[in-house]
C-alpha cells in the first residue's frame, strides 16, 4: 500500500490495450490515486504539510469522474431500453397507415390519402395527380384553406370517371394567397406500414409504396 514503485508507470514501447470497460478504468485511477496520496502523506515535510483543502479537491475531483462514469452507463441503458420498446411499439403498426413526406404514390385500387401543409392561409389550394407521363389525371380544387393541414383522399378515379390503372403517380401541389403569390405546400402520402427494421439506433419502416423512412418521419397515423 505504501510503495510507490507498485504505481503503473507508461511504457511507450509496450503495446496498449484497451480496458475491458470504463468502470474498471476509474476503479484502477481510484486505487493508484490512494497509493500517491498515502506515499505523499507518509513523506511529507513535517514543517510543510500537505494541504488539506487540496487533499479534499482531489478526492472530490476522482468521485466526480467516477459519479460521471456510473451515470453515462445508467442513461445508456436507460436509452437502449426505450429503444428497444419503441421498436416492439411500432411492431403494431404493420398493416396500418402512416403518412410521411413525399410527392410520388402507388395506386393499387385503395384510396391513397394525402395532406397538403400550408405555412399560411391561402385564396386557393388544387392538387394535381399526374401518371408517368406528367399528364394530370385528376384535379382536386379546394378553394381558399387556412394554414396548417389540409387531408383528403384520392379514390383512383380520373376527371373522365374512369378507375385509374394500378401504378405508381404523382401529387403536385399549388397554392396562391389574396395577393396572387404562388407557393408550393409540402406534401405527404399514406401508405400501409409493410415492415418495421433496425439499423443502429435508428427505427425504419418500410411503406407498401416503397419508401423507407425513420420513425420519426411520419406525420401522423390515419385510421382506415
Amino acid at each position: 500500500m505504501g510503495n510507490i514503485s507498485s504505481i503503473p508507470i507508461y511504457d511507450p514501447t509496450r503495446t496498449t490495450t484497451s480496458s475491458t470497460s470504463s468502470a474498471t478504468s476509474v476503479e484502477d485511477l481510484s486505487q493508484n490515486f490512494l497509493r500517491m496520496l498515502t506515499v505523499q502523506l507518509q513523506n511529507q515535510d513535517p514543517l510543510n504539510p500537505m494541504d488539506n483543502a487540496a487533499m479534499t479537491s482531489q478526492l472530490a475531483a476522482l468521485n466526480t469522474v467516477d459519479g460521471i462514469n456510473r451515470l453515462n452507463t445508467s442513461v445508456n441503458s436507460l436509452v437502449a431500453q426505450m429503444q428497444s420498446a419503441n421498436f416492439m411499439s411500432l411492431s403494431s403498426s404493420v398493416g396500418k397507415t402512416a403518412m410521411a413526406a413525399g410527392s410520388d404514390l402507388y395506386f393499387g385500387g385503395q384510396p391513397v390519402y394525402m395532406t397538403a401543409r400550408l405555412a399560411n392561409p391561402a385564396s386557393s389550394l388544387q392538387a394535381l395527380i399526374k401518371d408517368a407521363s406528367g399528364n394530370v389525371v385528376n384535379q382536386i380544387d379546394f378553394g381558399a384553406v387556412g394554414a396548417g393541414d389540409t387531408d383528403f383522399i384520392w379514390d383512383g378515379y380520373t376527371d373522365a370517371g374512369e378507375i385509374a390503372p394500378n401504378g405508381y403517380y404523382q401529387l403536385e401541389l399549388q397554392a396562391s394567397d389574396a395577393q396572387g403569390a404562388n407557393s408550393t405546400p409540402n406534401s405527404y402520402i399514406g401508405s400501409l406500414v409493410a415492415s418495421i427494421g433496425q439499423e443502429a439506433s435508428d427505427i425504419l419502416v418500410g411503406l407498401g409504396d416503397g419508401r423507407q423512412i425513420s420513425a420519426t418521419d411520419i406525420l401522423k397515423w390515419v385510421a382506415v
